[in-house]
């Protein structure tokens, strides 16, 4: 009868357990949920310049510096863009900051970029 007993109240705090975590993730703010989600992607500042731009398949081609997070060298190359907007006054021959993330293998996205001076 104990073993019944202490079964029966593991059973009863995990299931209350997981309606609590389930009801504040309910009442956080959209903002709070927001901010968790912005931890989980790990996001990369580079500098470079501008090659081309290839708005019909949401492409920047640029030359940038080493970046350190990523252990990658200085090289040119094609990143992705999800969002083409973010590309809107960017002209090739200008000097960029970027943010880049990986959301897989092989699978780079720059998410914002800004202009130099």
């Amino acid at each position: 009868m104990k073993f019944a007993t202490f079964s029966f109240s593991a059973f009863l705090l995990a299931t209350s357990t997981a309606a609590l975590a389930a009801d504040h993730m309910q009442h956080m703010p959209q903002a709070d949920m927001h901010l968790a989600d912005a931890h989980a992607v790990q996001k990369h500042v580079g500098q470079g310049v501008v090659n081309k731009i290839d708005m019909q398949h949401n492409k920047v081609n640029m030359t940038h510096s080493p970046i350190q997070s990523l252990g990658w060298p200085g090289m040119t190359m094609d990143f992705k863009v999800k969002d083409a907007a973010i590309l809107k006054g960017i002209k090739p021959g200008q000097k960029v900051m970027f943010e880049v993330v990986n959301e897989g293998p092989r699978m780079y996205f720059v998410t914002h970029i800004t202009p130099q001076k």
